[in-house]
């Protein structure tokens, strides 16, 4: 969503854009299935810009990770970090189109041989933190399990070491947070790179309106997965005596039907399953607060940012870049990780003052207005500037 936010502005900013992404091997092409050969490079336009879809080499696509074992992930991990396919994919598509700069977001999936190429190519890099994937492969670190087996496995075959030598030091790292940007402080990654601390774009205020509701609504929306604190929060939320109270999740996920279960049928916990966009705006426009109940580190998570944006309070675990988001009382609360006897309490006082919610509307699009796609991509292109000097 970031990435395809920053390629539209910059795109709007008069700037020659295109995007290389991944796909699986099998498209949908107009409504058909159609295998793809590895070696084929799709190419098509998303709201005008120029996209390159290709298949690297592996054992699977990314996004399928979840359907399989432990030994086989630790394969793909491998042909990933080491996957040349890729690269001269890449490659190709590099040399034919010739960029100035390339910004890269997540690289997994892609490949961890491309700063290398950059560099071989002499093309400014510039990347963007969304997690602590180049530390910890599954990019979540789990708040009371920082040293958990498999977090010390990468850690003790030098997996963060390799991560560190690939990228060296691009010549402009960003990080959405200051916590995401001083966790790889402290793995002394990016020594030589200018590193700057720039909050994701969101688009424009989409000006949902509160709508009078004897209730309070409270809206879930994300992964359905026990690392984002769901599974915690339905618990707690079974716990809580206020009738008048509803809890919506909406979302998919590999712990759904243990969230399903946890909530055992209670009426005040509605499971929406994914949604479309108009169905999810008429949603919100019926909500009182969003709730992030995290248990892994964060960056600085997108649902905040949209909710800010149209004037809903967030009422967030305070852990990695969330508590930077948010002002306590005027545009949201935070709770300690985990914690979701304190959680219960921050709801317990809300419900109690649930009908002067909707005026804290005004303080949370105010607290997000600097974060335009036109402020980010201007910054993105001073920061070019600044580095031709």
């Amino acid at each position: 969503m970031i990435a395809a936010t920053e390629a539209e502005g910059l795109k709007a900013a008069w700037q020659h854009v295109f995007v290389i992404a991944t796909k699986p091997r099998k498209m949908n092409v107009n409504g058909v299935d159609v295998r793809a050969d590895n070696e084929l490079v799709w190419q098509d336009e998303v709201n005008s810009v120029s996209v390159y879809r290709i298949t690297p080499f592996n054992v699977y696509y990314y996004l399928n990770d979840y359907k399989y074992p432990a030994i086989l992930r630790l394969l793909w991990h491998f042909l990933d970090i080491f996957n040349w396919h890729s690269y001269f994919q890449v490659k190709k598509i590099l040399l034919e189109e010739k960029p100035d700069v390339v910004i890269t977001h997540n690289l997994m999936g892609l490949g961890f041989l491309l700063p290398l190429l950059f560099r071989k190519l002499h093309i400014t890099h510039i990347h963007t933190l969304h997690d602590v994937q180049l530390v910890t492969p599954s990019g979540l670190i789990i708040k009371g399990a920082e040293d958990a087996w498999q977090h010390k496995f990468f850690k003790s075959i030098g997996y963060p070491r390799l991560m560190r030598k690939l990228f060296a030091s691009p010549q402009i790292v960003i990080s959405p947070s200051k916590f995401l940007l001083d966790f790889y402080k402290q793995y002394d990654f990016f020594p030589k790179s200018k590193k700057i601390v720039l909050p994701n774009p969101i688009g424009a205020d989409i000006g949902v309106s509160k709508k009078s509701s004897y209730n309070l609504e409270v809206l879930y929306l994300g992964q359905v997965q026990l690392a984002k604190g769901v599974l915690g929060l339905i618990k707690a939320w079974r716990a809580l005596e206020l009738p008048d109270a509803r809890l919506h999740i909406v979302g998919v996920g590999s712990d759904l039907v243990a969230a399903q279960s946890a909530a055992q049928a209670d009426k005040r916990i509605v499971f929406h399953g994914w949604m479309t966009h108009p169905k999810l705006m008429e949603l919100l426009g019926s909500m009182d607060i969003l709730v992030v109940p995290s248990l892994c580190y964060e960056n600085s998570p997108t649902v905040i940012y949209e909710a800010l944006g149209m004037g809903l309070p967030v009422l967030a675990s305070d852990i990695g870049g969330v508590s930077e988001l948010i002002r306590e009382g005027v545009n949201g609360w935070v709770f300690p990780a985990g914690d979701f006897a304190a959680l219960n309490k921050k709801i317990i006082s809300l419900y109690a003052q649930r009908d002067r919610l909707s005026l804290m509307a005004d303080n949370c699009r105010a607290s997000v207005a600097g974060f335009s796609r036109e402020n980010y991509i201007q910054t993105i292109l001073d920061l070019l500037n600044e580095n031709k000097q």
